[in-house]
């Protein structure tokens, strides 16, 4: 069973991680490593990666200056490797919930919903709001059975012509 972890960043409750697993916020150094994480993710999928279309990834510390990026690590011989990300960003009177990735070694193991957790709980805002492509129908599992309402979808202008759909939660309302 899965300890707690030390507090996360920005006054959020402790998440549940496996152990020996960190939390920490994304620095000016990390980029290339989140954005090869991605990209492994993407391929599993068939999908193309490109800075370009991506480019949010190319200075992660300075993109989400206003709002919080989140790496799940795992010791792996000596260093440690990224199991998941996720971000947070403002908009209006919204959250933004981004970039929630998740290597095959730490599906099921309840990061994902930690992270979607911490993230609804971050600062002040009426709604949590997400885009998800349609291809990631676990997320999409996860997003529902949190208490997400499915939204309209886009069709974005990626190589990939990628569809994606958006869901929502009112912070008034505690996921699940």
């Amino acid at each position: 069973m899965p300890a707690p972890s030390a507090p996360p960043p920005h006054g959020l409750p402790p998440l549940r991680l496996p152990a020996g697993w960190t939390l920490r916020l994304a620095g000016p150094h990390d980029s290339v490593a989140i954005a090869h994480h991605i990209a492994s993710i993407y391929a599993e999928f068939d999908l193309g990666f490109n800075l370009e279309f991506e480019d949010d990834l190319i200075d992660v510390a300075a993109s989400y200056q206003h709002g919080a990026f989140w790496i799940v690590e795992a010791p792996q011989h000596g260093a440690a490797r990224i199991e998941a990300t996720a971000a947070v960003l403002p908009h209006g009177g919204s959250r933004v919930f981004k970039r929630l990735y998740v290597a095959p070694t730490a599906r099921r193991t309840g990061v994902a919903r930690a992270l979607l957790h911490a993230a609804h709980a971050w600062g002040d805002f009426v709604r949590t709001e997400l885009w998800s492509d349609v291809r990631f129908q676990n997320a999409h599992q996860l997003y529902l059975s949190a208490g997400f309402m499915p939204g309209p979808v886009r069709v974005l202008e990626d190589p990939d012509r990628s569809v994606e759909r958006s869901f929502w939660c009112p912070t008034s309302q505690a996921l699940r």
